[in-house]
């Protein structure tokens, strides 16, 4: 089975192009909660930290976002320790939040070659810092929110 880690800009690109109160696109987020309900699309712990100061629809599928398994953080450790991606890693950083999901996602995909990470960060400008840049050196299939609508068939 396909299965999709989502992080937390997608969702929120989501809530700003797609708004649930209107109608058309509420046959997205009945997509989105399947999805989530049958483990087809999960999330990170970090991920629902970074939504917490945005979006609050998300807030009702808290146990969506979950904690790493122990290959899954074993992976985090290695790319957090990767001489390869330290422009990502220092860019990503987050003193005061102490929280950041890329490489959370990124492990997830690592540990399990059906899982395809779905973000809307960009790598045009310094692609080393962003996680399609990382997603592509590690082989692990990273998409936008737009090809993943399309994959789920939402039309």
């Amino acid at each position: 089975m396909v299965k999709y880690v989502i992080d937390a800009s997608s969702l929120i690109e989501l809530e700003v192009r797609y708004p649930i109160d209107i109608p058309i696109f509420q046959p997205i987020y009945h997509k989105l909660n399947q999805m989530f309900e049958c483990g087809e699309l999960f999330s990170v712990r970090e991920a629902f930290e970074e939504l917490k100061d945005s979006q609050s629809y998300w807030d009702d599928y808290e146990e969506y976002f979950r904690e790493l398994t122990d290959k899954e953080s074993g992976n985090v450790a290695e790319l957090l320790n990767s001489e390869e991606f330290s422009v990502f890693i220092s860019h990503g950083m987050n003193e005061n939040d102490g929280y950041w999901a890329d490489p959370h996602l990124i492990a997830c995909a690592m540990a399990d070659s059906d899982i395809t990470v779905v973000s809307e960060e960009s790598s045009r400008n310094h692609p080393q810092r962003s996680m399609p840049f990382v997603c592509e050196q590690l082989g692990v299939r990273c998409i936008k929110v737009l090809q993943f609508l399309d994959e789920i068939n939402i039309r």
